[in-house]
């Protein structure tokens, strides 16, 4: 609520002239990851110069490991001994725009800017056992995350709508799926005119669990070992309650 209250003030502040860039609420976000099989939804807003611009907001999550593994036909059976291994792949990618993506900017403008799932970079990957260049295995593991859900390109979901003066304002909301990793999301905020990129802004967003699972995640990330010890101990103590009940009731 407070990041509304910040974008009103500055618009009652530029409601005389027009805005030279992006107007974002640059600092870091916390949200907090909600039960459920929806997802987590995270609204994004601000405001722009007035007049026929467009936006485009990318959204990259933070790194994970990644395997693909290679498939191939041989005497009719499918082996997959092959395998490229990936330490940086963004667990999640998003780009929103305002209009369908050719009618904001040509695709070599997108490929200079590295917007879009075709441009994201998925670092370096260590190939094994396989004759298949990564191109190959990086086209892949992007068709394999648009599939699971993780990878997205969502033409046309950003609202634009005049304001006060010379002010135009802009909002967005997307869904974060209920697997997203814990950690930073960067956010890069893109504002067009006439097919070029006039504009740029960037601020992060730091998806956490909410209260008592945020602290046991915090524990068995900081205490790994402790805390598989103590799961290991907990699971056999809650077997040995189960027996002795079951026993005492003549249930077994």
């Amino acid at each position: 609520m407070n990041s509304y209250f910040k974008i009103i003030f500055i618009l009652t502040i530029l409601c005389a002239q027009a805005p030279l860039e992006l107007i974002i609420d640059t600092n870091e976000r916390d949200v907090q990851i909600k039960p459920g099989i929806s997802g987590t939804s995270v609204v994004l807003f601000g405001a722009t110069p007035a007049g026929k611009r467009d936006i485009m907001i990318e959204i990259v999550g933070p790194p994970k490991n990644q395997i693909m593994q290679e498939k191939r036909r041989f005497f009719g059976i499918w082996l997959g001994r092959g395998k490229s291994y990936y330490t940086n792949v963004p667990s999640y990618y998003n780009i929103l725009s305002s209009k369908p993506f050719m009618e904001i900017t040509s695709q070599n403008n997108l490929n200079k800017l590295g917007l879009g799932v075709g441009n994201l970079p998925l670092g370096r990957a260590n190939i094994k056992h396989s004759s298949i260049k990564q191109v190959e295995f990086d086209d892949r593991l992007r068709s394999e995350m648009v599939d699971s859900g993780q990878f997205f390109e969502k033409e046309g979901n950003i609202a634009l709508r005049s304001g006060p003066g010379k002010v135009g304002l802009f909002r967005t909301e997307f869904l974060l799926p209920p697997n997203s990793l814990q950690g930073k999301y960067f956010v890069r905020y893109f504002l067009f005119q006439n097919g070029e990129a006039i504009s740029y802004a960037e601020s992060s967003i730091d998806l956490k669990q909410a209260g008592v699972a945020r602290l046991i995640w915090i524990f068995a990330n900081k205490f790994a070992l402790l805390y598989g010890i103590i799961a290991i101990i907990l699971s056999g103590l809650l077997g040995w309650i189960v027996s002795i009940l079951f026993t005492r009731l003549k249930l077994i």
